[in-house]
């Protein structure tokens, strides 16, 4: 190893592996997970996309393209076989149980792990996004919350910012707790640049109701398409993300210990 590498090594920052929930369908879990999984490369970490099951996948010259996983992969230049990505990919934009059961192609959760633990052991870090909530259905006795309790990453919640999301927010905390799932914060996505009085109040009545951290309050970004991977444009909302919330250093705090290698 090289002075260079080696002063490089020594100044990248330590970063857990995480997993993405959301309250609801349609909250930034997938900007979310773009926009985290930049600011690790900013911190000189290599790190890579999971997205188990994906449903509402558009076909393409006979094949299913999951678009949230080719969006977020082609955002982080990562190369990897789409199928290890995303093991799981169907085509109605219906639960992962009902569109696994018309494709008759059931989740296995020992396909999952399998994928998990490749890019686990390949990267420095894994960007994990669940499908919708905690208690969406992959098959019968297996949702979303048993692939996060599975893996044992710290958990994100991905929550909307306006009325209602107090409700929906907690009962995911509470669903999160009742499994021992390690919570690491709350993110508010979608924030409007004029926020109302139930947006602007929300981010301290999370906080102070449950106990969990909001850590950051993602904006609308003007101008994103996710058909197509604007990494310029997300690479500067991450930046600014981070310097507003230092979600780096909020997460560092959760990156499990290094153990010294054994020398044989």
């Amino acid at each position: 190893m090289t002075e260079t590498q080696t002063a490089n090594k020594a100044t990248t920052q330590k970063l857990p592996s995480v997993f993405i929930t959301g309250t609801d369908t349609g909250v930034g879990k997938t900007v979310l997970a773009a926009l985290l999984g930049l600011i690790y490369q900013e911190a000189g970490l290599n790190v890579a996309y999971f997205k188990p099951v994906e449903t509402g996948a558009a076909a393409n010259n006979g094949e299913l393209v999951p678009g949230d996983t080719q969006f977020v992969a082609a955002v982080l230049g990562l190369n990897e076989p789409i199928d290890v990505l995303c093991p799981y990919c169907y085509e109605p934009p219906v639960s992962p149980h009902l569109a696994a059961r018309l494709a008759r192609k059931p989740v296995k959760p020992e396909v999952v792990e399998k994928c998990f633990n490749y890019l686990d052991r390949h990267y420095d870090a894994v960007i994990v996004e669940g499908t919708g909530g905690l208690l969406v259905p992959l098959r019968d006795g297996y949702m979303v919350a048993d692939v996060a309790g599975s893996l044992g990453l710290p958990l994100i919640i991905a929550a909307h910012p306006g009325l209602g999301t107090l409700n929906h927010t907690f009962l995911t905390i509470a669903s999160a707790l009742r499994v021992d799932l390690a919570l690491a914060g709350v993110v508010l996505g979608r924030y409007p640049e004029n926020p109302g009085p139930a947006a602007k109040d929300n981010p301290k009545a999370i906080a102070d109701f449950s106990g969990v951290p909001v850590l950051a309050l993602v904006p609308e970004i003007p101008g994103l398409d996710l058909t197509r991977p604007q990494h310029a444009l997300l690479k500067e909302a991450a930046l600014k993300l981070n310097a507003l919330y230092r979600l780096d250093e909020a997460l560092a705090k959760l990156a499990p210990e290094e153990t010294a290698d054994v020398q044989s």
